[in-house]
């Protein structure tokens, strides 16, 4: 493991004895530079890093202000002309991470109007925040051939089970059911936003269609079941983990 990876775990020790200010510097340190040493750090940088960001802030309150501190800076280095798809990522993350989706909302109603090219280019990943905020029109105003979307996304998948196939691995399949989780998140969001502001039968006709895009009759059923009961992605990803540490 190199020097990225040691900052983050040593700010989880540091948060769990209780060292909070050690831990939001080593926070601190592990956003703005992990990926200068580490680039394959991306995406734990905008994951588990700020899911324990967030657990000091729930100790510790600075860390929150802090955090707000680095979106509120990115926000305005990218309304300032850093118009990039990465940083929206991040500014999108930490929102997500604070729970304060309407400030990405807010923020892609700026780039509607200030930089419809990024805002393009962003779209999918505001999707989440437009229907938190139950701004359907202009999710579906970004979201002009919601099928050819969805065959996107399907082909996605299709291509990491084939790859997962090909390997033999079994080691994989908690990425594999990460991989389905995302899909019908996605899916559903469409789908939402359809039921919003689409013709009365395209929300049905989407949600097969993504059933249909998908080559494997077992993800087909993993698929389903999530759409029939939300959560079941999840109870297959916890029990696999036990399984493993069960015969470990």
């Amino acid at each position: 493991m190199g020097q990225a990876h040691d900052v983050l775990e040593r700010a989880r020790a540091a948060r769990l004895d209780g060292k909070y200010e050690d831990a939001l510097r080593d926070h601190l340190w592990f956003h703005e530079n992990a990926l200068k040493v580490e680039p394959g750090m991306a995406g734990v940088r905008l994951s588990f890093a700020l899911r324990d960001w967030i657990y000091l802030a729930e100790k510790f309150p600075l860390a929150r202000r802090a955090l707000q501190g680095l979106r509120d800076r990115d926000t305005a280095r990218l309304l300032d002309g850093e118009a990039t798809r990465e940083l929206f990522r991040d500014i999108v993350a930490i929102n997500s991470a604070l729970g304060e989706e309407r400030a990405t909302h807010e923020l892609f109603q700026r780039m509607d109007v200030q930089m419809p090219a990024l805002a393009q280019q962003s779209a999918d990943m505001a999707l989440p925040a437009l229907v938190v905020a139950e701004d359907f029109a202009l999710a579906r105003r970004y979201l002009p051939d919601p099928r050819a979307r969805i065959a996107a996304l399907a082909a996605d998948l299709n291509g990491y089970t084939a790859e997962l196939a090909k390997s033999g691995s079994t080691s994989s399949a908690p990425a594999l059911l990460s991989f389905v989780l995302n899909y019908t998140k996605e899916v559903r969001l469409i789908v939402e936003v359809l039921r919003h502001e689409g013709a009365e039968d395209e929300p049905e006709l989407i949600s097969q269609a993504a059933l249909d895009e998908l080559k494997s009759d077992a993800l087909r059923d993993a698929v389903q079941r999530e759409f029939e009961t939300p959560g079941a992605t999840i109870a297959a990803m916890v029990a696999h983990a036990r399984a493993n540490v069960t015969e470990h």
